[in-house]
């Protein structure tokens, strides 16, 4: 029978992406977690299908990146039509590379990744899912904190304890309205209907923006087979008649035969603009919808949600370890806040203007837009993605708590060129940096500096790597060849010798060598573990999905 109390160290509600993305680093990084989700089962629908190079990343960095890259389709373009039909903007993605080892744009399935997300979990034995599980209620106190489990089955309850909840259940989370914690911000009066359809052959690598102020309608193509239209709903409809399989065929006949195309999913949603007035209360913790909703422009909801995960579950782990005070969670929302307020004021303004429904300033915005095209500097600002916030921490986990000055490298997104490994392979960067922290050396440091970061890396279970140039040749265990001279290029521009990064790739700092004791004091003042601190007690069996 199952006991009517229950011990895990983190209790996650939610299998979303979000929840179980958390739930993989968790286990990744050695760390008991119950993940339970309301539903019966997966619910099999797809929702988001926005994929960034960042999110790559960090599926990357969960051990994830071969089976979630099968799922992605690397979008070639976006087109954007205006008030009269005609191109007035063009975005080309293929070949555009922000530094960070994956392509810039990439649509998928939802369903097809969340089974990579839960098939994941399986390489852990000390992570469990389990589903048609909600939490009804909880309490906390200085140890830990207690959930009041049902399962939807028989309607029985237990409680189980754990020393951390995270809440990655939605928009509508039970568990932030459990916390009292109010959303700020707007839904907007603007309405979308979402049309997700397969057919029987890849559509066409069409991503298109139709800025039609009478209707605004989005349409690319998926992974596999499957396609998304997305339509406004003008305020003189009722979303019930659109969705209507009459209307739907209307919706989709100006791209594909309505013929021979199976409708997914068909539904209504509002465009949002909101923030949990705080992501934190006690021993809860919100990630994903449950902390901030924006509107789709962009297509960074989710991703905005996988970079909480990938920034919180470290820092649990931390702690949970005991290789850092607990105040080191403060800096989770400190870092995060900041960064998705910049990307909800950026899909709000990109809004307003790629979407307007004043039929004159749609015109003018068209006219606009392609004067402008004709600037060299404003055609990099729109086709290299410049409006994008870029990854960026100005205040939190680094050296000196916030960035010195403007230009200062600490807090910014460390990049991930391809190198070369001892064997002689060449891998992406993060490959060979591990789970955990890890400090890289340039080449000219002198060797007593070199011993010093070793000792340093020693000291808080990180990996450390000597870049060498392709000129010294094959690297050795410890070192890495910096193949595209990007490594060398990074630090010479900020003139540092040597450069700790934080296990989700930001950088944590970067000194020269004559700084390097300043550095260790102030990381050891934040990590005191011992050797392996953040490394994971078993390295996670190969994973191979089985996801088609």
């Amino acid at each position: 029978m199952t006991p009517r109390v229950e011990e895990t160290d983190v209790l996650i509600v939610g299998c979303g992406p979000v929840g179980a993305l958390t739930a993989n680093f968790l286990g990744l990084y050695g760390v008991r977690t119950l993940l339970v989700e309301r539903q019966l089962a997966p619910h099999g629908l797809p929702r988001a299908i926005t994929c960034d190079d960042e999110a790559m990343r960090i599926y990357q960095a969960a051990g994830l990146a071969e089976p979630m890259d099968a799922q992605m389709y690397d979008v070639p373009q976006v087109e954007m039509t205006g008030a009269n039909g005609e191109l007035f903007a063009r975005v080309v993605i293929q070949g555009l590379d922000f530094g960070y080892g994956f392509p810039a744009l990439r649509f998928f399935s939802q369903p097809n990744i969340e089974d990579v997300l839960r098939q994941g979990l399986s390489r852990f034995p000390h992570v469990e899912l389990r589903f048609g599980q909600s939490v009804e209620a909880y309490s906390q106190d200085s140890h830990g904190i207690s959930a009041t489990v049902r399962d939807a089955r028989d309607g029985t309850e237990r409680t189980v304890r754990a020393r951390y909840l995270l809440a990655s259940d939605g928009g509508r989370s039970t568990l932030r309205r459990l916390a009292g914690i109010e959303m700020v911000g707007s839904t907007y009066d603007e309405q979308m209907l979402a049309i997700s359809l397969l057919l029987p052959e890849p559509p066409p690598p069409l991503c298109r923006m139709v800025c039609d102020p009478h209707r605004h309608v989005f349409v690319a193509r998926c992974s596999g087979n499957e396609m998304r239209v997305d339509c406004t709903i003008r305020q003189d409809e009722k979303a019930e008649e659109l969705l209507r399989p009459e209307r739907i065929r209307e919706f989709i006949a100006p791209f594909v035969d309505p013929d021979r195309a199976t409708i997914l999913r068909a539904a209504a949603y509002v465009f949002n603009r909101r923030m949990a007035s705080r992501w934190r209360e006690g021993r809860l913790f919100l990630l994903g919808d449950a902390a901030h909703l924006m509107p789709p422009v962009l297509g960074q909801g989710l991703c905005s949600g996988l970079r909480d995960a990938h920034n919180l579950s470290w820092k649990l782990a931390s702690v949970l370890h005991g290789h850092a005070d607990e105040t080191l969670l403060n800096t989770y929302e400190q870092e995060r806040r900041p960064h998705v307020e910049a990307m909800l004021d950026t899909s709000v303004h990109m809004g307003r203007v790629v979407l307007t429904g004043n039929r004159p300033m749609a015109m003018l915005r068209d006219n606009v837009f392609r004067a402008l095209d004709r600037i060299p500097r404003v055609q990099r600002f729109i086709r290299n993605f410049e409006f994008k916030p870029r990854p960026l921490i100005s205040r939190g986990f680094m050296l000196g708590g916030s960035r010195a000055h403007r230009q200062a490298p600490e807090g910014t997104y460390f990049p991930q060129p391809r190198v070369g490994a001892p064997g002689g392979e060449v891998v992406r960067l993060d490959e060979l940096l591990g789970p955990g922290f890890a400090v890289l050396v340039h080449p000219d440091t002198r060797e007593t500096v070199r011993r010093g970061a070793q000792v340093l890396a020693d000291s808080v279970g990180a990996r450390c790597l000597r870049i060498i140039p392709p000129r010294s040749g094959q690297a050795q265990p410890g070192e890495v060849v910096d193949t595209e001279g990007k490594l060398d290029a990074w630090f010479r521009e900020h003139k540092v010798e040597i450069a700790v990064l934080r296990p989700d790739r930001y950088l944590y700092g970067a000194v020269r060598g004559s700084h390097l004791a300043s550095l260790s004091t102030a990381l050891r003042g934040w990590i005191h573990g011992s050797p392996g601190a953040m490394v994971p007690p078993a390295p996670a069996p190969a994973f191979k999905s089985s996801v088609g």
